[in-house]
């Protein structure tokens, strides 16, 4: 039976939907300047709409381009009457570089990337040190970053990307990971991995310092 999701049509109308390139000033947007997160890809919109309840006194900024995920979304929160979330549209590579001030975040959530497991996919992942950077900019200081993955090789990436950025602190300095975390909602794929007996690689940290800015090429060729 198809499900009764508003059309992709009346989502580009809708006012929690958002297809920008620039800083939309989101205080205006929200009506509020209560503390704003930021969820990366964010599938079937389980963990946004639990944060958001969970949260009243937070704003969430949901990023995605998987046009059915996004009319889910919207039409639940429409359902539900939630008001304290924006959808924002596209590559989140591309889109938060402009639409995010720097020190404006207080957390961002990454939930399950894709692993693109096959190595000469690799170059596809999220996590890479230029973005990781720009994550890390655009959070205040003490701000979170957050993570979460099932694929033990994904994981050893990012890790040691992570923990390169000086800008950030682990807050599992031992192992570099939580075995659990009980603090948020659980995705329906954290469910599952759970259920299937599946170790989750789960990562926190926080932003300690100032990102330093890239090196310019002259600079960096000269005697």
């Amino acid at each position: 039976m198809a499900k009764n999701y508003l059309p992709f049509e009346k989502v580009q109308a809708h006012p929690y939907f958002l297809d920008i390139a620039e800083w939309p000033d989101w205080r205006q947007a929200f009506g509020n300047d209560k503390p704003l997160k930021l969820e990366i890809g964010f599938g079937n919109g389980n963990f946004l709409i639990d944060m958001a309840v969970r949260e009243p006194n937070s704003n969430f900024v949901a990023m995605d381009f998987y046009h059915k995920g996004i009319r889910k979304v919207i039409t639940r929160l429409d359902r539900l009457q939630i008001s304290n979330v924006r959808l924002a549209y596209g590559d989140a590579k591309e889109r938060i570089p402009g639409i995010f001030r720097d020190g404006e975040l207080d957390e961002i959530y990454i939930n399950f990337p894709d692993p693109w497991p096959k190595k000469r996919h690799h170059k596809r992942r999220l996590l890479k040190p230029p973005f990781i950077a720009t994550l890390s900019r655009k959070l205040k200081m003490e701000g979170s970053l957050r993570l979460a993955t099932d694929h033990e090789d994904y994981f050893q990436e990012m890790i040691e990307f992570l923990n390169a950025e000086a800008s950030l602190q682990n807050r599992h300095p031992d192992k570099g990971y939580a075995t659990s975390r009980e603090d948020t909602p659980r995705t329906k794929y954290e469910r599952n991995f759970l259920n299937a007996g599946k170790p989750i690689y789960y990562m926190d940290f926080i932003k300690c310092a100032e990102v330093a800015e890239p090196e310019p090429a002259s600079a960096a060729l000269a005697p």
